[in-house]
């Protein structure tokens, strides 16, 4: 074969390798490579922390950033590992969705010494950092947004004392859409949101579509309407739930806002909102579109969860760590982010329509200093 017909078998390659889940950064003359797992492109979310990140490699030229959509599949993210343990990468970007087999992926790594962040998904455990020295996790944390969450559904209530309760049995009867399964960011939007309402002297009465619960702790067990975080789950699976029940939902829980704006869309069609009666929504991550909700008042509350600070701590740790430098709060230097150990903290922001000027921010930011 010439040389002619290799460069241009090579080219092909490289364009059907990019349209069937990879993307780059054009920082080829860097000197390190980071290889990125996302759960999936098509959350929106993670598109503009992935579209964050790659900008922030292309300016900065440290770390070069190649990105694989796991499309929310344990066997493709799995096989995406593989590919980038065999381009021998210096950092592997995790954000992980095979929630049971963390220890198996944090040993794999060690096998391959690689250095490893967990991003945006459950944390490794104490014993799994003691076991590999190069394991990092960088993530909001899911706690705060369920907070806000319930104490928004619990400030709603008390300040609308005469109509909150529409069927009259003087209980809080609720939607709660959850995102994946075990999940930690799950379990704790959907556990310390009811735990809120609860503290605030509110009673649960009936978690429609799911299972009734009382006494709910931070990190309990609850079972709601399982959506994946998914815009049009959340829609078909509220529309299917207000053909029954639709004299008794008093509130809408979901663990984003994909959900929550899905929610929304099926109580519009069921004659909710404007003319009709309203249902408080509440959800996480003050996406756009989150946040024009908010303006037209069919969202109370959500939490902002910045992709664009999250690609930024990402980087930064990766950056650090290449220069040598410990990983601490004041190293990394960015407000609302404390490194405990090897985790990484970034604190939400309850976002209504009073303060939706603190939801902003720019995927063309690429600053990290």
């Amino acid at each position: 074969m010439n040389r002619k017909a290799l460069r241009v078998l090579v080219a092909v390659a490289l364009v059907v390798t990019l349209a069937v889940g990879y993307g780059c950064s054009a920082a080829a003359e860097a000197a390190k490579k980071a290889g990125v797992c996302w759960y999936q492109f098509s959350d929106t979310f993670i598109s503009n922390a992935r579209q964050t990140l790659l900008n922030i490699a292309d300016a900065d030229k440290t770390i070069a950033v190649t990105d694989a959509d796991s499309t929310n599949d344990q066997t493709v993210q799995a096989d995406n590992m593989s590919n980038f343990f065999t381009q021998k990468v210096d950092y592997l970007v995790l954000n992980n969705i095979n929630m049971g087999g963390i220890s198996q992926i944090v040993n794999q790594c060690k096998e391959k010494d690689v250095t490893t962040i967990f991003a945006n998904t459950t944390s490794p455990s104490d014993d799994d950092f003691a076991n590999y020295e190069k394991l990092w996790y960088v993530s909001s944390d899911s706690r705060q947004s369920g907070t806000n969450m319930g104490k928004a559904i619990a400030d709603y209530i008390k300040n609308n004392p005469d109509t909150w309760d529409r069927n009259g049995n003087g209980k809080l009867d609720f939607i709660l859409l959850q995102g994946m399964p075990t999940f930690s960011d799950t379990i704790n939007r959907s556990t310390y949101s009811l735990a809120a309402i609860e503290e605030a002297g509110i009673a649960l009465g009936k978690c429609i579509g799911g299972t009734d619960v009382t006494g709910v702790k931070g990190g309990d067990t609850v079972n709601g309407v399982i959506c994946d975080f998914s815009r049009s789950e959340a829609q078909e699976n509220v529309e299917a739930l207000l053909a029954n029940f639709s004299k008794d939902v008093e509130c809408v829980i979901a663990d984003n806002d994909d959900e929550a704006l899905g929610a929304i869309a099926a109580l519009k069609a069921h004659g909710f909102f404007g003319s009709g009666a309203y249902i408080p929504v509440v959800g996480v991550d003050a996406t756009s579109a989150g946040c024009e909700a908010l303006k037209d008042g069919t969202m109370l509350e959500t939490s902002l969860n910045n992709p664009v600070k999250l690609a930024k701590c990402i980087y930064k740790v990766m950056k650090l760590l290449d220069e040598g430098k410990d990983v601490t709060t004041e190293t990394m230097g960015f407000d609302g982010v404390a490194v405990e150990g090897h985790r990484v903290w970034i604190n939400y922001t309850s976002i209504t329509k009073d303060n939706l000027a603190d939801a902003a921010y720019d995927i063309t930011d690429t600053t990290i200093e």
